[in-house]
């Protein structure tokens, strides 16, 4: 898909463009809440969601597009996501992430998404790459990970601060959260690589785990990481290394005041 879908005046304009066929979801996948930490966050655990993985997986060795991205941000490379199996993800987990996560007066207002490969080797993280990171302090960004390789590749891990005791950061938090993000940047050594339970500064409240053909879904306001527990399989393969499409979705409520 195009990296940004922005005003979309309903999910309906999603739906009506799908070519029917190409990507389904499995009508047998399983849909799990898990509760993390002591806010007791909600993250929703989807096995099994497409009933073809393998096309998908297929569709990322030929995509054309992928691009290293810049140092600092997300550490690897990215590349755009086939319109069915978007419109196919988005179709069939709305009604579940609204229900569970949000609220059934919000609505779908636009979307980020995109194929996904860390690649980055651990010795050239930056200092930020190397610390639970949120992605907006707000709580109507919806993260969606749809794992296409195993657990050789880790998984997803949920963190407090420990300082601040904040798992969840809106806009209440914000400064306090970064501040303490600053000084704690500075007690980094060289052994710290990819976040994980040795991280100084910060306790994990969950974990899931890698699985091929999961999705989870969660508030992208969560303290959060992906964890990486064997750098040395990293690879730019789409077919061998740490292949994800991650989605962003912003919603907002039906009848704004």
């Amino acid at each position: 898909c195009p990296r940004k879908r922005s005003a979309l005046s309903s999910l309906a304009q999603v739906v009506q463009n799908a070519r029917m066929g190409q990507v389904a979801a499995n009508p047998e996948l399983t849909i799990e809440v898990q509760s993390v930490g002591r806010s007791g966050e909600p993250v929703l655990v989807i096995d099994n969601f497409l009933a073809d993985p393998a096309g998908i997986v297929a569709a990322a060795t030929k995509a054309p597009d992928w691009k290293e991205l810049p140092p600092g941000g997300y550490p690897g490379r990215r590349a755009a996501l086939p319109r069915a199996y978007v419109q196919a993800l988005l179709r069939r987990l709305n009604g579940p992430i609204r229900r569970q996560l949000l609220s059934n007066a919000m609505k779908l207002d636009r979307f980020d998404c995109s194929f996904s490969m860390v690649t980055r080797p651990p010795g050239d993280l930056t200092a930020l790459q190397r610390v639970p990171h949120i992605d907006i302090a707000s709580d109507k960004r919806i993260a969606v990970l749809h794992y296409l390789c195993g657990p050789t590749f880790g998984g997803t891990a949920f963190f407090r601060q420990d300082v601040t005791g904040f798992e969840q950061i809106g806009p209440e938090e914000r400064e306090d959260y970064l501040a303490e993000r600053a000084r704690g940047l500075k007690t980094l050594g060289a052994a710290h690589r990819y976040p994980g339970q040795d991280t100084p500064g910060y306790s994990r409240t969950g974990f899931v785990e890698a699985r091929f053909n999961r999705v989870i879904a969660y508030r992208s306001f969560t303290l959060h990481s992906g964890i990486i527990d064997n750098p040395g399989l990293l690879s730019n393969d789409p077919g061998k290394g740490r292949l994800t499409a991650n989605f962003f979705l912003d919603y907002v409520s039906k009848d704004p005041v």
